[in-house]
């Protein structure tokens, strides 16, 4: 028997309501991957692309057209299992601006910073601002909520190698990842008040 469209049955909805006409004017892409280093270390990776279904005119680049991305960056952090940023790289390849690239210029302030509660500010006031780039420190929420799906699911996935099982977690495992740093994070890992 095939499985159904989505793990909440056939029934479940796959796609929002039917818009009102409308035309597509400014598309954003992020990808974002996550990687197991050699060395035990995390590298977390993330691109941005922006562009216009129109062509509009910029100081610095004249006509970008649709087919010319108005922002491309891309970064890597690299991680402990502390979530401990030990490295830290961005790139721009696409800016409306002369100076965007020169932004990259304070993206290794991550290092040292732990991703965590707290962490969009810390990131904030280490790369935003006048020195930073707006696009690369949102990307940085992104990569955040990554590293812990990496780290975790790799933990995760060699515990489930060491015992040999080959399915899901057992519900106690589940149970203990609610007491993790996951508690309360959204309404899969509620934690009930007294």
């Amino acid at each position: 028997m095939d499985k159904p469209a989505t793990p909440y049955g056939d029934t479940h909805p796959t796609e929002l309501s039917t818009p009102v006409p409308r035309e597509e004017v400014h598309n954003r892409r992020i990808s974002c991957n996550g990687f197991v280093r050699e060395d035990g270390l995390y590298d977390i990776e993330a691109e941005l692309t922006d562009n216009k279904t129109y062509p509009f005119p910029t100081e610095f680049r004249d006509d970008v057209t649709p087919d010319q991305f108005i922002h491309h960056m891309k970064v890597r952090v690299t991680v402990d299992r502390d979530m401990k940023v030990h490295a830290a790289e961005a790139l721009t390849i696409a800016g409306p601006y002369a100076v965007c690239p020169t932004a990259n210029d304070v993206f290794d302030s991550l290092v040292g910073l732990t991703i965590g509660p707290g962490w969009r500010r810390r990131v904030t006031d280490a790369i935003g601002g006048r020195h930073g780039c707006t696009h690369v420190t949102e990307l940085m929420g992104v990569v955040g909520t990554i590293a812990y799906q990496t780290r975790y699911g790799e933990d995760a996935r060699q515990r489930r190698l060491r015992v040999g099982a080959t399915g899901m977690e057992t519900a106690k495992s589940r149970s203990e990842n609610r007491a993790s740093v996951l508690a309360n994070s959204c309404i899969a890992y509620a934690i009930e008040e007294d």
